[in-house]
């Protein structure tokens, strides 16, 4: 699948051809100049690839007629990103991105106890995340959230095992994941307060070490997904 685009699944009748509507269209019929009888590859983001054959290209709409649908299992472990918003957009979004491309199954934003407090736009970021879907080829498209606290995000994900990456309280190395539901969390810029430490130790928290040096939030993200990309 050297392209993969994108339609939602409510929009797919595996009996009759897939419009693709918007800017998918756009891409496909100006950018990529896929004609009729070209190969497609769609991905509805609940686990299904269809694998398609262009039937018509329009002005801002394409048609393609199903030859194959592969569908693909939810992954036995599933790790959850939850970050610390912060200050500087384009760290933020550079997170997000890698989140999706090393396998995170959703994405958590909140505003930590350090996060200066700064506006999120959603919209921006989960179009950051469809694309990173597309770009890595992926079968399931990660779900994103906003929450005000970590306190609001440990009670969300209260059936997810809390690991937190810490330079503090003699953290452990990573080892391969033993629990089907796991939340990965990641601070802003200055780390987790003592308040929110203290708080995931009494939740039975895993408190992990990510190296003897100390790293951006969104290295973090990265360094942590990393220790985990074989453990679906």
């Amino acid at each position: 699948m050297e392209n993969l685009f994108y339609v939602p699944a409510e929009k797919i009748d595996p009996t009759i051809p897939i419009e693709i509507e918007g800017q998918e269209a756009r891409h496909i019929s100006r950018v990529l100049r896929f004609k009729e009888g070209d190969r497609i590859h769609i991905a509805d983001g609940s686990g299904k690839i269809y694998y398609c054959d262009i039937q018509s290209v329009n002005t801002g709409s394409v048609t393609a007629r199903i030859s194959e649908i592969r569908s693909l299992n939810q992954p036995d472990i599933k790790k959850v990103l939850a970050m610390g918003v912060v200050k500087k957009r384009d760290r933020l979004e550079f997170a997000v991105e890698k989140a999706v491309e090393l396998g995170a199954w959703e994405i958590c934003l909140f505003e930590a106890d350090h996060s200066e407090r700064s506006r999120v736009k959603m919209e921006r970021i989960e179009s950051i995340v469809l694309s990173a879907f597309k770009q890595s080829k992926r079968s399931w498209l990660p779900a994103v959230r906003f929450m005000g606290s970590l306190d609001e995000v440990l009670d969300h994900y209260k059936d997810h095992h809390p690991l937190m990456a810490s330079m503090d309280t003699d953290p452990e190395r990573p080892t391969d994941l033993k629990n089907k539901k796991n939340l990965l969390l990641v601070g802003p810029e200055g780390g987790f307060s003592d308040r929110e430490i203290e708080l995931v130790i009494k939740k039975n928290a895993t408190l992990l070490s990510l190296g003897k040096n100390r790293l951006r939030a969104e290295t973090a993200v990265t360094a942590i997904l990393s220790q985990f990309l074989y453990s679906d």
